[in-house]
């Protein structure tokens, strides 16, 4: 009888670990972003490193559109090949049910970029979005004088990450009344072209009342780039547009060397792409999530000509802090 027990006592506890995913050798990790996109391709880069520097093997995977449908489809059929530890960007706040159908089946989920309001992922690496808007737009507010009008340019609605934003920036107009305006908000920008004619008509609907543009998506951040750089083409005195927008493409970097933007907002995507990998691979070693934690901030920079050579090294440093908490504040062994 003792044996009996004994052995069903031991099944009981392999059955436990496989579904709470802690043996390394029956782990399979994926990587998913929703759809094409330029912040996806810089963060997917630093899953590969992750791989790279580790050797385990990652699925990456892109999904067709923005639609919350799609990506649930995408994420069941990653379970059904195997893939029990996904990084995943919620394609909306919607995502949260198909993460916690997931963790019920024992998988690790664990986003990147955003948060879902139920916070049914395990944990989330991401910017703290309303925040980063906010100090963005009371930086254009600060470089037009402290008065003026903005532009605020918002990519996809259905973001998670967007109505933070909005948030955001309206709270830094809010906190200048009466000396700042919204002149005008432009949304829902999937594309370039999308975005520069968007950009232009809200520019040419408001002469010499725009001093300051917020641009607080990838892809909006671009097309207005485009647009500052026809503006001053066309009129090379025209009244100066100071131009605030997210991450560092190549076309971003340019306007702030030449002056047609005046900074951007840099997103630590080695810590959106690295980190969320980095997590599961310990939670697989034995760790376990310490009760309490979820949101993990992985910090921005603001980029101007002053520090354009050397912002990352401010990021990297905050990146070697995440990963030193990582056993400490936000995981535990046994």
């Amino acid at each position: 009888m003792k044996k009996v027990l004994s052995l069903t006592l031991a099944l009981l506890m392999i059955v436990s670990l496989l579904a709470t995913g802690a043996f390394a050798a029956d782990a399979k990790y994926a990587w998913y972003f929703s759809a094409p996109h330029a912040y996806g391709t810089e963060v997917e880069g630093y899953a590969q490193q992750f791989a790279k520097d580790t050797g385990i093997d990652v699925k990456y995977m892109i999904g067709a559109d923005w639609n919350q449908s799609t990506e649930d489809a995408n994420l069941r059929a990653l379970v059904a090949e195997g893939y029990n530890n996904i990084s995943v960007f919620p394609s909306s706040d919607g995502a949260s049910g198909v993460f916690d159908e997931l963790g019920q089946q024992g998988v690790n989920v664990i986003t990147y970029g955003a948060a879902t309001s139920a916070m049914t992922e395990k944990f989330c690496v991401a910017t703290d979005v309303q925040a980063a808007a906010q100090t963005a737009a009371e930086d254009v507010i600060k470089a037009m004088g402290g008065k003026g009008g903005i532009l605020n340019v918002l990519e996809v609605l259905s973001d998670t990450n967007t109505l933070k934003r909005k948030a955001g920036v309206e709270a830094a107009i809010a906190a200048h009344s009466g000396d700042v305006t919204l002149v005008q908000q432009v949304a829902d920008i999937t594309s370039i072209d999308q975005g520069t004619q968007k950009i232009s008509a809200a520019i040419s609907a408001n002469p010499d009342k725009i001093n300051g543009i917020v641009c607080t998506g990838n892809v909006a951040s671009s097309a207005a780039v485009q647009v500052l750089n026809d503006y001053y083409q066309r009129d090379p005195n025209a009244p100066k547009i100071y131009l605030i927008c997210i991450d560092t493409p190549d076309d971003v970097m340019n306007g702030i060397k030449s002056g047609v933007v005046y900074g951007t907002i840099a997103q630590n995507t080695f810590a959106h792409g690295y980190i969320p990998l980095m997590i599961m691979q310990l939670m697989n070693d034995g760790y376990k999530k310490v009760d309490g934690t979820y949101f993990i901030d992985s910090g921005c920079v603001l980029v101007t000509k002053d520090n354009a050579e050397t912002f990352k090294d401010d990021l990297q440093k905050v990146t070697d802090q995440i990963k030193a908490d990582l056993t400490t504040k936000y995981l535990t062994k046994g």
